[in-house]
Parts: structure tokens; C-alpha cells; sequence
């Protein structure tokens, strides 16, 4: 084996050690012991009023999470009965109103304010809602409201109101796009750029105009992006099936995490979202559900938590900061407060920044010797620090991971830091 992944193996096992796992309470609803109307779930949406909806493979339902009460929506107002995404209307001059995908276009549901009758009857259904647009009389792959409808599909993505009143233009290879296959829609809320991940087509990015990232002018390790978010920093976070995690800083810079450089369980990966605390959750295609926070990826399974399925469809933060998983064959799943128990850190009070330009503090609870080595397991610095807060240059360090080692006797502690040019992750 190569000395750079000895290394990296060496290293993640140190850091591991020094962490321990507790996914919190987990309560998994199905339609066994609650009325969800099917157990593959492919897309949650929570409305203004807390209801969450729930798109499954043979209808929906939306679950009043106060109340602990359901409503199923009959197949009969719906075009179809496989719900593929879902978006709420979230602007203030309209009723609220949920836009749901499925395998053959758009419906919009559109109801008064105030939580939905028992039985769904004071919806009102249109179901050929943006008709108009080719592509989104096709299976619908992701939706986003923002103003107006952007519709992702797997002919093409169709943008209403670009252009005259009433028209939509649509994006895809016989424009400038390299895939007609959208897989993600979101928007940064910080800035309002719009990141759209594509199937084989790279990511997509949209400020006033599109710019693609390719492997052929870009660094991007994979073209097939399944799922795109924005941290609190700017920075665009991308799930791929081969490549593992990619980030796209604010300066244009690509970090990458494998299974090889860090301690990322799978390389195949679906979904992911940050959470108010800046930490991410990945889902993966296979191997349940990824925690990423203090630097640490955690791998939640059916093996080692109480997950019911470790293939998970989709996820959702919802209002009080629960988070929602939506899984393949096992239903729905809820996690109150998810919880790291981190082992007291006896050696170094702080390591910041977590993604540094030039310099780097660390401050000590009691003298020790720091290691730091790059991600292919080169010795960068050797010091030997005393108590407090410690400044250590590294102008000269190239762009990447970096594990910093401390050591004092018998104990040791590892921190994982990242080099970038400009923005923090």
C-alpha cells in the first residue's frame, strides 16, 4: 500500500479514536404504525405552517407534526401517483401553494391560509401547471421557487418568467447546457446565486448568467452532480456517485473529500444539506447517513444506529431544527437533536481557522509537540509549543487537506484543517 494512504489510514484512525457516536432519538414512521400512505419516500417539503409534505412513490401525505394527524391525498386530484419533488410557494403576495413534481409534470396545490382541512378538501388543484415548457410534461427530477418556478427535469430545465410575460425558457443541450438530465436546484440566500446540478452535464451556476463546470475546464472530479447546497460562508457543496464530496469555494477553488484524503466512508453520494450550525448531512446511495462536524465525518447505519434503512431518498431540516429523512423501503424518519459526544480534548483548547489562507492559531492547555503533514503524508512543520495561543505560518503550504498532530507523552490529538485561498468551509 502507498505510504500517502498508510498515512491517511493512520491519521483517520487516530482522529476517530478520539470520537464517539450518538445519532439521538430516532422515530421512524411507516404505514404500518402510522397512516403514511407508502413506504418509499422520494421528497419532503414543509409548508409555512409546519405540515410536512411527504411525495412517496404512490401519493402523498402530509403529516401535521403537532397534532400527530394525516392527510392522504387521493390519487384522483393528482396527475399521477409517483411524487418525485416537491416546492413551496414561499412568496407573501400569493396563498400558500405547493408545487409538486411526479413522473409527468407539475400540479400545483394552492389552499387558504391556515392549515389544510381534515380530508384536503379546500385545496384547489391545477394539474398542468406549466404546461407551456416541454420539458416539464416529463418526469419532473427538482424544483425551485424563487419568484418564479425554476423546473428541473430530465429533458431540460424550464425557468418561468424569463422573457415575456407568461414564458419560460428552457436550458439544456440545444442551448448551452452539456446534459438535458437537472437533478438539483438551490439558491444561496446570502447572494442569490442559483446552483443546479446535472446528470453527466457538471454543475451549473447562475448570477445573471450561466457558467458550467466541466471536467474539461474546471476541476471538478465528477460531471454527475445528484445534489447541491450552500454553506454559511458561500461556499457550493456538491454530492457525486464516484468522486465523494466536492466544494466550490466563493474564490473558485475546488477542495475535494474521498475516501482516500479524509475520512468520508462512501464516495457515492446522494443529498446533502447544512444545518444552522454550518455542519452537513449527506445521504449516501447505499451506506446510510453521513454527519459531517468538527472536522469529522460520522457514518450513521442500520448497523451501528437506529436507522431503519440505509438507503435514504431524501432529507429535510424542519422547523425546530429536527431532521427529516425521507428513506427507500422503511418510510419516514425523524432525529431530535442529533448528538456528538466528543471525548474531552486534553491537549489543544482550539485549532482555528478550520480553513485558513496563511496562518494558522493553536492554542494549548499544556506544552506539546505539533506535527503537521499534507493529505499525501509529507511532514510540512515539526514545533514543539508551549502553553496559550500559538501562531504557525504557512504561506508556503499548497492548497488542501492538512492533519495536525499533538503530542505530549502519552497522549495525542488530531485536527483536521483545510488550506484555501479565500473563503472558510
Amino acid at each position: 500500500m502507498p505510504y500517502a494512504i498508510c498515512f491517511i489510514y493512520l491519521i483517520s484512525a487516530l482522529s476517530t479514536s478520539l470520537f464517539s457516536q450518538n445519532l439521538g432519538v430516532v422515530t421512524t414512521y411507516n404505514s404500518d404504525n402510522s397512516n403514511l400512505c407508502y413506504n418509499q419516500i422520494n421528497s419532503l417539503e414543509f409548508s409555512d405552517n409546519g405540515e410536512l409534505w411527504i411525495g412517496t412513490q404512490n401519493g402523498i401525505s402530509i403529516f401535521n407534526i403537532t397534532e400527530d394527524t394525516w392527510i392522504n391525498i387521493s390519487n384522483k386530484n393528482l396527475s399521477t401517483s409517483i411524487i418525485t419533488a416537491l416546492e413551496f410557494n414561499n412568496s407573501n403576495s400569493s396563498l400558500p401553494s405547493m408545487f409538486i413534481g411526479n413522473s409527468q409534470g407539475i400540479d400545483l396545490a394552492t389552499w387558504d391560509s391556515g392549515l389544510i382541512g381534515l380530508q384536503g378538501e379546500n385545496i384547489i388543484w391545477d394539474n398542468e401547471y406549466g404546461s407551456a415548457c416541454a420539458p416539464n410534461n416529463g418526469i419532473i427530477s427538482t424544483l425551485l421557487y424563487d419568484n418564479e418556478l425554476w423546473s428541473g427535469t430530465t429533458d431540460g430545465l424550464c425557468i418561468e418568467g424569463f422573457g415575456p410575460e407568461g414564458s419560460w425558457m428552457i436550458q439544456n443541450t440545444s442551448t448551452e447546457f452539456y446534459s438535458n438530465n437537472i437533478t438539483s436546484i438551490k439558491k444561496n440566500p446570502n447572494n442569490g446565486m442559483i446552483a443546479i446540478g446535472t446528470m453527466n452535464g457538471g454543475l451549473v451556476t447562475y448570477d445573471g448568467q450561466f457558467n458550467i463546470y466541466y471536467s474539461s475546464n474546471s476541476d471538478i472530479l465528477d460531471n454527475s452532480v445528484l445534489d447541491v447546497a450552500f454553506d454559511q460562508n458561500n461556499n457550493i457543496i456538491i454530492c457525486s456517485p464516484q468522486a465523494g464530496l466536492g466544494v466550490l469555494t466563493e474564490g473558485g477553488s475546488w477542495i475535494w473529500f474521498n475516501t482516500i484524503n479524509s475520512e468520508l466512508q462512501s464516495n457515492s453520494l446522494k443529498n446533502v444539506i447544512v444545518d444552522s450550525n454550518n455542519n452537513l448531512w449527506i445521504t449516501t446511495l447505499e451506506d446510510g447517513l453521513i454527519h459531517y462536524k468538527n472536522n469529522v465525518f460520522y457514518n450513521y447505519t442500520t448497523e451501528n444506529s437506529n436507522l431503519p434503512d440505509n438507503k435514504i431518498n431524501c432529507l429535510e431540516l424542519g422547523p425546530n431544527n429536527q431532521l427529516w429523512l425521507g428513506t427507500d423501503t422503511s418510510g419516514l424518519v425523524q432525529i431530535n437533536i442529533p448528538i456528538t459526544n466528543i471525548t474531552e480534548n486534553k491537549l489543544v483548547n482550539l485549532v482555528f481557522p478550520t480553513v485558513f489562507d496563511s496562518e494558522i492559531y493553536i492554542e494549548l492547555l499544556k506544552p506539546g509537540s505539533i506535527y503537521i503533514y499534507n493529505q499525501y503524508g509529507q511532514l510540512m512543520d515539526k514545533k514543539f509549543l508551549p502553553p496559550g495561543n500559538n501562531y504557525i505560518n504557512t504561506i508556503h503550504y499548497q492548497s488542501g487537506i492538512y492533519f495536525i498532530l499533538t503530542e505530549t507523552n502519552n497522549e495525542r490529538s488530531v485536527n483536521t484543517v483545510i488550506k484555501n485561498i479565500s473563503s472558510k468551509f
